[in-house]
């Protein structure tokens, strides 16, 4: 491949890696509305169930930006792979900035946020209580 096909393969990556993102938001804001509307006061069958589809569906969107990932780090390999000589200024300056601070934390940001998004929905979904919710009582009112 040219370095101008692997610099275009590694945008394509962070664009759908954008998506995926997009996506991964999406899933959980979908499942916060359903905490507080109504999964909340589920018995624990159904949020234990809703959570197993939950999870499904996050691996699964985690699992295509890991192959993603792999795709972008075989792109990166190969472009490190051109003799300094060859390489175009854009592709030497891409590689230079892989390797600077902000790109790694970005990388660990991107990796670390994917786990705690499930780690809140699991809170939410197993031990978070509305506090606007009255408790339901069991006992009859009496005037």
């Amino acid at each position: 491949m040219t370095q101008a096909e692997l610099f275009t393969l590694v945008q394509q990556v962070h664009e759908q890696y954008a998506t995926l993102i997009a996506q991964v938001i999406t899933i959980n804001f979908a499942m916060i509305v359903a905490i507080f509307y109504f999964l909340h006061r589920a018995r624990l069958g159904f949020r234990v169930a809703a959570f197993g589809f939950y999870l499904i569906g996050m691996l699964t969107l985690v699992g295509m930006m890991l192959q993603e990932a792999n795709v972008k780090a075989i792109a990166l390999s190969a472009m490190a792979a051109i003799p300094s000589a060859e390489q175009s200024s854009v592709v030497q300056s891409y590689l230079i900035l892989q390797g600077r601070w902000l790109f790694r934390i970005i990388s660990i940001f991107q990796n670390g946020s994917l786990w705690a998004l499930v780690s809140v929905i699991a809170y939410m979904l197993f031990w978070w209580r509305n506090p606007n919710e009255k408790p339901s009582s069991t006992a009859e009112e009496t005037p």
